[in-house]
């Protein structure tokens, strides 16, 4: 059986990235850090391996680098889409929306959730049954 593999692409089309097998972690993060980068209230997302996404070219992307924090995104410098970010432990990160985009407005199985980090930090509480961390542990995610 071949691994999966995710072929994304902004609103526009200029800027395309490949993702393959399968994440390092999804989770939603409500963390203020990845509120304030992505003004999302949560951002949900997943984390991979470099070895395992094929991101562009830099100089193709606009970076936009929080001042006070090691925390980038990057996205089409057309239609403004942000296709990753890198923060820490300096993986790629992918907004769950980007998958969604790229698949008919849903998100594959495969990259479901498994739990809510820095819940202590919500803006909004969130009934599900995935597990709440309050801190930054990684309840459930092999390393």
């Amino acid at each position: 059986m071949s691994e999966p593999t995710y072929v994304l692409s902004c609103d526009c089309g200029h800027v395309t990235m490949t993702a393959r097998g399968e994440p390092k972690l999804s989770l939603y993060c409500h963390c203020g850090s990845c509120r304030a980068l992505y003004t999302n209230d949560v951002l949900s997302l997943t984390g991979w391996s470099d070895d395992n996404v094929d991101v562009p070219d830099e100089s193709v992307l606009f970076d936009h680098k929080m001042s006070d924090r090691q925390m980038r995104r990057f996205g089409c410098p057309k239609c403004g889409m942000i296709m990753y970010g890198r923060h820490s432990p300096g993986i790629p990160v992918i907004p769950h929306g980007v998958f969604r985009k790229n698949n008919g407005g849903e998100l594959p199985a495969a990259l479901a959730p498994t739990l809510h980090l820095f819940y202590r930090e919500r803006v909004l509480d969130i009934d599900d049954d995935l597990p709440k961390s309050e801190g930054g542990e990684m309840i459930g995610i092999d390393g």
